[in-house]
């Protein structure tokens, strides 16, 4: 819905409370309370854009701070929670004279969300107790971030346990976990953060962001690998970011994707047009008897026997022979297209950027799969690409005196860049109507808004920076080079 739709709805009327905040202080603040806990969510516009229709539809000419407190309520589609959730938002709009005449004014937004209710008469108690920084005593009490629209949020990272390890999720939304964006107020949940502007934050863009994550296997073979899997719908890329010397003394490690090319070659010579139909019949043939005395050990409640697991070894490198081998050191990238067969193994770490679907078909597993009860072998081996994995070729965007920025993956849906500055180099980038995801590998930087406040960024910390935010500079300030990774939607 648009506002001019919104508009329709007639909503002044229904402001529970709308008038002038009692303080002695300088500022003269406006407070209103409008609630759509009636309506779902997403039928109304985002809560700026309501804030500024009705900071327009009221005429205050001499107010200098006007704050709206919109209560809603919605479901959780991204939780097993069945229940409506209700939940506050509270924006601000704060009238700024851009000239020394006060000719001409700018309205700065800011905003706040939270789940414990408050009521207005809580509020307006706090607002009242500290008018000229309202928001901030809000926020301070709910524990909430502030978002503001010229300004990046900070991603905390999640870690959610897995089998191999575990991963550290940035912007992961789902039952498994919700990250949360954080500053020095509190934590807000990654989707009610977004919801409070969203048209500003995201443009048109969905609030499935581009899912941003560290994998992190443990260094032990085997316990550290993890799925022989493939995708159909999801895209992801992999920036090696380190790599476990206990489980790889010589520093390179080996990345499992595609078919081995001796395989290919062997069965091209022996089989002609048919090699690939043969090859993968073979392929399925060798994973069905490793899978059959996988599962002998997984159901086993006794201890297993020398000559089973001899055996399991035996078999699962007869399957693990089909597949070939990517060697990589830190720094390397591999991506993986959608029916793309590949396994990360123990002992190395990536980022990883990937398109914001939660789907994979199961080709083998060396331990016990938790998450189903079968495998996927048939229906994947009879989708993925027979060929021979090839990495990424990066593109160079730009390379001068101590810079160097290269684009390393151009998937359908997102874009993702490396940018390398020596110490005290700066890099200017615009948003073009695209949100950005940073995350830092090494170094420390400054990034400097358009319009807002500086924020740091030091290894392995994300940033989510808004379309609004228009453009911005990243400076590298610590003692070794900064590297940093860019994803932005296309």
């Amino acid at each position: 819905m648009t506002v001019t739709e919104f508009t329709e709805y007639k909503q002044l009327p229904s402001l529970e409370y709308s008038g002038l905040v009692d303080s002695v202080a300088e500022s003269k603040t406006w407070f209103a309370l409008l609630n759509l806990s009636d309506y779902p969510a997403d039928e109304f516009p985002d809560t700026g854009q309501i804030a500024e229709y009705i900071f327009a539809e009221l005429e205050l000419p001499e107010i200098q701070i006007f704050l709206l407190l919109i209560e809603r309520k919605q479901h959780e589609p991204w939780t097993e929670n069945t229940d409506v959730v209700c939940f506050q938002q509270l924006c601000e709009i704060k009238i700024q004279n851009t000239n020394q005449h006060q000719q001409n004014t700018e309205l700065i937004k800011r905003g706040c969300v939270w789940k414990d209710l408050l009521s207005a008469d809580n509020l307006q108690e706090i607002i009242t107790q500290n008018p000229d920084a309202a928001l901030e005593s809000v926020a301070n009490n709910r524990q909430c971030v502030i978002v503001n629209t010229a300004q990046a949020l900070r991603l905390e990272v999640l870690n959610i346990p897995k089998p191999w390890g575990h991963e550290g999720w940035y912007t992961g939304v789902e039952k498994r976990g919700v990250v949360n964006v954080i500053d020095e107020y509190g934590k807000t949940e990654l989707p009610y953060a977004l919801s409070l502007f969203k048209k500003q934050l995201l443009a048109d863009y969905s609030t499935a962001l581009i899912l941003l994550k560290t994998l992190n296997p443990v260094g032990e073979d085997v316990v550290g690998d993890l799925y022989y899997e493939m995708h159909e719908e999801k895209w992801e890329v992999y920036v090696v970011t380190e790599i476990d010397k206990t489980a790889w003394p010589s520093g390179t490690g080996i990345i499992k994707a595609g078919l081995h090319p001796d395989k290919i070659t062997e069965y091209q010579q022996n089989n002609a047009e048919n090699w690939s139909e043969l090859l993968l019949k073979d392929f399925k043939q060798a994973i069905a008897e490793y899978e059959n005395v996988r599962r002998q050990i997984d159901e086993s409640t006794a201890d297993i026997s020398t000559e089973l697991s001899a055996q399991e070894l035996l078999l699962r490198e007869k399957a693990a022979e089909f597949v070939g081998d990517c060697s990589v050191k830190v720094g390397d990238i591999v991506s993986f297209p959608v029916f793309q067969m590949h396994s990360l193994r123990h002992g190395i770490k990536v980022i990883e950027f990937q398109t914001p679907h939660y789907e994979r078909l199961i080709v083998m597993f060396a331990q016990k799969v938790l998450t189903q009860k079968h495998w996927d072998t048939a229906d994947a081996l009879s989708k993925m690409h027979p060929e021979v994995y090839q990495q990424p070729e990066l593109e160079k965007l730009h390379q001068s005196a101590g810079m160097l920025a290269e684009r390393f993956v151009d998937f359908p849906q997102f874009t993702a860049d490396r940018i390398s500055l020596d110490t005290g180099q700066t890099w200017a980038d615009q948003l073009a109507g695209q949100y950005h995801l940073l995350i830092s590998i090494s170094g420390q930087a400054d990034v400097f808004p358009e319009n807002g406040q500086t924020v740091n960024l030091n290894p392995e910390e994300a940033l989510f920076l808004p379309v609004s935010m228009g453009s911005y500079r990243v400076q590298s300030t610590g003692d070794t080079p900064l590297i940093y990774l860019k994803a932005m939607p296309k």
